[in-house]
């Protein structure tokens, strides 16, 4: 173990059984004699299961994501950059604006006497590719990790964010932990007008959508089975369910489109 490492693998497990039942991350900061950024990271770290120590090795890799945005690349090398401005209009590629909300999810039967947990969304506003998560609140802790497995679980590169004004995505710059996560990926973010949240449609058309053809055509028994449940339809909104504001394809198929159309430009460019 790496002579500066400050927590044991178990209590790496024991920061995030206790955030999962609600613990807030100031208090485990306290509890554990570390920062709050140590016990954030760990907290995003558990939850792709990963609790050991990291080796420093570069695991790169060729996949259909790695060639995505490689073209992506490509393609924002040759067309002029435009100011990015909330609108309607759907945006002319992959990852230019991803829409970001949450809302508070309904309890369990039986589990009323806790915590209710919050729904995080994040749909890219060119494909409407979705990565959607369940966590125990809407701080900027939580909104932050949402933010990490939404750069992780798109298949392009991440511009820029849009959201509304709370406080979960918008703060002191240098201590939000939201907007420090924006930074460091090269994430511009832009936001709602000072209360009017409702321009941001389309992250609270897919929050509706996602209660009334998931949430409320279930009844679960537990949260892990609400977790469960939650990824299964994600995977089949985002590969499955076609969607009339994209003339009736998946996100995945907007997305394939777009590739073959940027492979046939650099072709022709080539030529």
């Amino acid at each position: 173990m790496h002579k500066n490492t400050k927590l044991l693998p178990s209590q790496r497990q024991l920061i995030y059984q206790r955030w999962q039942s609600g613990e807030k991350i100031l208090h485990l900061a306290d509890r554990f004699d570390v920062s709050r950024e140590t016990v954030y990271e760990w907290i995003r770290r558990a939850r792709i299961g990963e609790f050991a120590n990291r080796l420093s090795v570069n695991h790169r890799y060729k996949t259909v994501k790695y060639g995505l945005r490689k073209l992506q690349k490509v393609e924002m090398k040759t067309r002029k950059k435009q100011a990015l401005i909330a609108s309607r209009f759907e945006r002319s590629h992959p990852g230019e604006l991803v829409h970001f909300d949450n809302a508070k999810l309904p309890a369990i039967k039986g589990d009323s006497n806790k915590k209710r947990e919050h729904l995080h969304v994040a749909v890219d506003d060119h494909s409407r590719y979705l990565v959607a998560d369940i966590f125990p609140d809407k701080t900027q802790w939580s909104s932050a990790i949402h933010l990490e497995e939404t750069v992780l679980g798109m298949p392009f590169d991440i511009q820029a964010s849009y959201s509304d004004n709370g406080k979960e995505y918008k703060g002191k710059p240098d201590e939000h932990q939201f907007m420090v996560t924006c930074r460091e990926y090269s994430i511009k973010q832009y936001f709602t007008k000072p209360r009017t949240p409702k321009t941001n449609g389309k992250a609270e058309r897919v929050i509706r959508t996602l209660m009334e053809q998931w949430h409320y055509q279930h009844t679960f028994a537990s949260r892990e089975e609400r977790k469960r449940s939650l990824d299964e339809y994600v995977r089949r909104y985002n590969q499955e369910r076609v969607h009339r504001g994209i003339n009736n394809r998946t996100p995945q198929q907007k997305l394939n489109s777009y590739a073959s159309t940027l492979s046939k430009d650099k072709t022709v460019n080539n030529a």
